[in-house]
């Protein structure tokens, strides 16, 4: 038997649903590939932070591709914190002939492995959807029961008002004990508040019609950085949830015997700097990123302990970055474990969980510095994408959150410097050096080791062909890749006949220093750039510097009448240059680029993107 709450949300939003869209009603977004009808979620919260919700949506297939994509709906939940069941699930067809879901069509399966991965209590309700057709609708009833939150008391909420099709009408209704006072935030216009008291308890409610569908575009920042988003909490601060993770987290940070030992041979006659590099490595490099049971209270929370993960030399973020303080801890260094997204950036107005990775903090002389003891094959303490990041470092003072400092461009540099020399015969040979640190070590470092050494030689002779047509590989070498202590060095010597181009006395060629032959990254790193026009900012996955240069020696008895313009533009955090001289049988040309800046935003799009096309014309120029 359902329970009166449930009957009482069941029946208000059913009415609610029709009150809103009457079944006549035109749809309104006629070249949509579907529209959302109305989504409506109802939850109601006990005072120690469990409670149940209902879900009731409804979605019209304008489209054979809509009939794809929703052909099964598919939660996915935690068994050790909520319990779904499917109320209803119906299918509307255009004749109004309605079906319902046979419940041989209703699946409750563990969650596929992926990856690295196998969640075994995770599980996924499967709705299978019959005799789907264009013109036809979907129709779902969803309850879910909170039966342990996972911080013990307290009660948080992320919900999206947009949807990549457009929603007619959506409702979100929160009723809490007056004893929980809620604090909420909706980022983005056009949501309606309401509230109202019901006995001994407030009922908030947030609505928003005609909700136009968010459509993709390259170097997008994320969906939830971007779209309207609301965010309830009864969580007090930041402070609260740090100190909270603490008490999860401390008990599993405790160095058995073999952790000491392991401790002291890596930090063996080592300074300070020198052994949390080397505790860093060992947990990056040795403990292996696989899953763990997801099982236990407060599991998906709580690390594993430190003595478990040793032993099996594997674990999720969590549990290595647990393990990494234990170590630390056991070097005296002072040390704590740090939550952050490094997939978007949170919203830092209020305390609700948007967190989805741990990592590390270090204290020096009471400055915090940030280690990602998952970030493999480098030296660099943080991913690229970790830079601008908040993170909450977790003590049992509690902290504020923080944010992860934004690299300056050198730190990521891509350096290729060219020596070259033509010949009376115009035939060009020249030795090229690329070497690399930060983000383009770990690229190029990370992608040299994932192909064979056929396949390297396969690369390089099209990057060399790149220069010219007649361009062949002369030979090719590649600094030790498992030397993460060295940067990354790659050395080519390459030889092109009939390089210049002749006319008459006069010869022309190019520099190997400008153009896009041997500077892949820029492009790679500037995705996004190739739109002319943008609905949202553009998210670079890194600041960045890219230097190239060449001396090039030409025959005696030739003279340079000609050489590309000097180009100098800056604008704020955004750099191009190149210069060009000539000096008795020597030309040198240097090209850099620098971006300084992650979040580009639509006002100074128009000046990243002047660069970046101008960067393409510096290819097109000659020595003469």
């Amino acid at each position: 038997m359902k329970s009166a709450l449930f009957v009482l949300l069941l029946s208000a939003f059913g009415a609610v649903a029709q009150e809103t869209l009457p079944p006549d009603q035109r749809l309104p977004f006629d070249q949509a590939n579907a529209v959302v009808r109305y989504d409506c979620t109802a939850v109601r919260v006990n005072e120690d932070g469990s409670g149940e919700s209902l879900r009731h949506y409804r979605v019209a297939l304008l489209s054979d591709r809509a009939v794809r994509q929703y052909a099964q709906d598919e939660t996915v939940y935690n068994l050790g914190y909520d319990t779904v069941e499917v109320v209803a699930a119906r299918v509307h067809l255009p004749d109004g002939q309605v079906i319902d879901v046979d419940t041989s069509a209703i699946k409750d399966v563990p969650l596929p492995a992926f990856g690295k991965f196998y969640l075994q209590n995770v599980r996924e309700k499967i709705i299978t959807f019959p005799a789907l057709e264009k013109g036809a609708e979907i129709e779902v009833q969803l309850r879910e029961v909170t039966h342990e939150p996972p911080m013990d008391g307290e009660f948080n909420l992320t919900e999206g008002f947009e949807h990549t099709d457009p929603v007619q009408t959506k409702h979100v209704q929160v009723s809490m004990p007056e004893s929980m006072p809620l604090k909420w935030k909706v980022r983005g216009d056009g949501v309606v508040h309401f509230e109202k008291r019901l006995d001994d308890r407030i009922v908030h409610t947030w609505m928003i019609q005609d909700v136009e569908q968010v459509v993709p575009e390259p170097g997008m920042p994320p969906f939830p950085e971007v779209s309207r988003l609301l965010l309830a909490s009864t969580i007090e601060d930041w402070e609260t949830w740090s100190k909270w993770y603490t008490s999860l987290a401390e008990p599993e940070m405790v160095a058995d015997s073999s952790i000491q030992a392991e401790v002291q041979a890596l930090i063996k006659g080592k300074g300070r700097e020198e052994a949390i590099r080397a505790i860093f490595q060992f947990v990056s490099n040795r403990i292996r990123y696989v899953d763990t049971a997801l099982t236990g209270r407060k599991a998906g929370y709580k690390p594993e302990s430190a003595s478990v993960t040793y032993r099996n030399k594997y674990g999720v973020c969590r549990d290595k970055a647990a393990l990494m303080v234990t170590m630390l801890r056991e070097a005296g260094i002072e040390s704590n474990i740090t939550l952050m997204n490094p997939s978007w950036k949170i919203d830092g107005d209020l305390p609700v969980d948007q967190f989805n990775h741990a990592i590390v903090t270090v204290w020096e002389n009471g400055n915090p510095v940030y280690i990602d003891p998952t970030v493999e094959k480098t030296t660099e303490f943080l991913a690229a994408n970790e830079q601008d990041r908040a993170v909450l470092t977790c003590t049992k003072a509690g902290e504020d959150l923080a944010w992860t400092p934004i690299e300056a461009p050198e730190k990521n540099l891509y350096q290729v410097a060219a020596t070259s020399k033509v010949d009376e015969n115009g035939r060009l040979q020249s030795h090229v050096k690329i070497s690399s640190q930060g983000f383009p070590d770990l690229i190029l470092r990370s992608y040299m080791q994932s192909i064979s050494p056929q396949e390297r030689d396969i690369l390089f002779q099209n990057l060399v062909q790149g220069i010219a047509p007649t361009a062949r590989l002369d030979s090719l070498s590649i600094s030790d890749l498992q030397d993460l202590n060295t940067a990354l060095e790659i050395n080519i010597d390459l030889t092109a006949d009939d390089y210049v181009v002749k006319a008459g006395d006069f010869w022309l060629m190019n520099s190997i220093a400008q153009g896009h032959g041997f500077d892949f990254l820029s492009s790679f790193l500037l995705s996004g750039t190739e739109l002319t026009e943008r609905r949202y900012p553009l998210r670079l996955e890194s600041t960045f510097a890219v230097q190239m240069s060449e001396t090039l020696e030409y025959p005696k008895g030739l003279k340079v009448r000609s050489l590309p313009e000097k180009v100098d533009l800056k604008q704020a955090e955004f750099r191009l240059s190149r210069t060009c001289q000539n000096s008795g049988q020597t030309v040198t040309v240097k090209q850099a680029l620098d971006v300084g800046a992650l979040d580009i935003p639509l006002a100074r799009y128009g000046e990243l993107l002047q660069m970046v096309n101008r960067l393409d014309v510096l290819e097109r120029g000659k020595l003469y």
